[in-house]
């Protein structure tokens, strides 16, 4: 057996491909440094038409020209972009290496201290299993050290190219870095399934609700992708800190997969609330759980709208609408029974939604309790030992 394999589980080894990867960064660096050079060269240019020249084609040219989606703009907004990716992307390779690295330290350490054991006599299995669990518990804690960082590198890049628009806007789709060596599960790559955010922008926009959730992703430039698996069988999730929204394909429909980009939409929309950080343990569990209901109503109200538009009968197959319905309809019966006025517009809208909200807490958001307290936990018992403050995620 070899010595890989006593901490392999705490010690992923990744793939040797931190050449190619850095190749990838200066490519990008490059061509940034290329673009802003190009901005240089042909800013004198643009302004010499503008004084040379007079008339109404010469000033719409020179509106165009310095608007915020002029040429201009856009080439140093591309060359930042570049430039930002690159520079990331060359930060996780010295992560990588730097894991490696002490991979290879530590099971050289842990190899020695093997062979010393077997020499030990009687004592050899007491030592050689506390020099194993040694050896994990360092792996562990500087997986997690440079996992975290690696977290940094990636929200603080996308942080700042969020505020950048055109040609860096595009960069969103490079896959700016593999996690360090597997040192976290999360996000893989920034690679998305195009097909699958085809026919989920096609739903979404045969719908008022669809549609407006669509142009508020869009204006607020969040970064969608379309992903394969989730690793808390959850079918979508939003990213406040990096600002970027993740729904899982495998096994939604079309229609499933529009309601879950409502439904995340609505996360995005509370710009980081609530905030574990700024709220006591009760008053944050029962706020995160009514974020996760006004989405799920949210998503109800688009199907609602989608079979409308469809001609189709789909107002009850939520759990929400089922429970509404049921509501609305004892509470009918109740009234015909003792003779009272028939229940208004409003009654019905009143007595349905509170219904279907307690039928989502009850049942769709079993176990969200035990999972809040524990996000309200962790904020404060895990700050980042690598930047002094809480990452996203923990």
């Amino acid at each position: 057996m070899s010595v890989h394999k006593l901490v392999k589980d705490v010690a992923p080894f990744g793939l040797p491909d931190e050449q190619e990867r850095l190749q990838s960064a200066r490519s990008l660096v490059d061509f940034g440094l290329e673009l802003r050079t190009a901005s240089g060269e042909i800013e004198p240019a643009a302004r010499h038409v503008f004084a040379a020249n007079k008339g109404s084609d010469v000033a719409a040219f020179q509106v165009q020209w310095e608007g915020e989606k002029g040429p201009r703009r856009q080439l140093v907004a591309g060359s930042d972009g570049a430039l930002l990716t690159g520079l990331g992307t060359m930060a996780i390779v010295v992560v990588r290496i730097a894991w490696k690295a002490f991979v290879i330290y530590v099971l050289a350490y842990l190899a020695v201290c093997l062979l010393a054991a077997l020499m030990a006599g009687p004592a050899r299995e007491f030592v050689r299993l506390a020099r194993i669990m040694g050896a994990r518990r360092a792996l562990a804690l500087m997986r997690k050290k440079l996992s975290r960082l690696v977290e940094t590198v990636i929200r603080d890049s996308l942080h700042r190219a969020r505020k950048l628009s055109g040609v860096s806007a595009a960069l969103y789709a490079i896959p700016m870095a593999t996690w360090a060596g597997g040192l976290s599960t999360d996000f893989r790559t920034f690679r998305s399934d195009e097909e699958a955010r085809r026919i989920t922008e096609d739903v979404l926009r045969e719908t008022p609700a669809g549609r407006q959730a669509l142009a508020w992703a869009k204006e607020h430039r969040i970064t969608v992708l379309y992903q394969q698996g989730s690793p808390d069988d959850v079918s979508g999730a939003y990213y406040d800190d990096m600002n970027v929204l993740r729904i899982f394909v495998g096994g939604q429909t079309a229609e499933e997969l529009a309601a879950t980009f409502v439904h995340e939409v609505n996360h995005a929309r509370n710009e980081g609330k609530p905030n574990p950080l700024s709220m006591g343990r009760e008053e944050y569990i029962r706020a995160a759980i009514e974020e996760e209901v006004d989405g799920e109503v949210k998503a109800h109200e688009m199907r609602v709208q989608l079979a409308a538009a469809r001609g189709e009968d789909w107002g009850w197959a939520s759990t929400y609408g089922m429970a509404y319905r049921d509501a609305v309809s004892m509470e009918a019966d109740r009234r015909r029974q003792q003779g009272l006025p028939e229940l208004s517009a409003n009654e019905i809208r009143r007595i349905g939604d509170e219904a279907g909200r307690d039928a989502l807490r009850e049942h769709r958001f079993l176990g969200y309790p035990e999972r809040f307290e524990q996000e309200w936990i962790s904020s404060r018992s895990l700050p980042s030992r690598v930047m002094n403050t809480v990452l996203p995620g923990q």
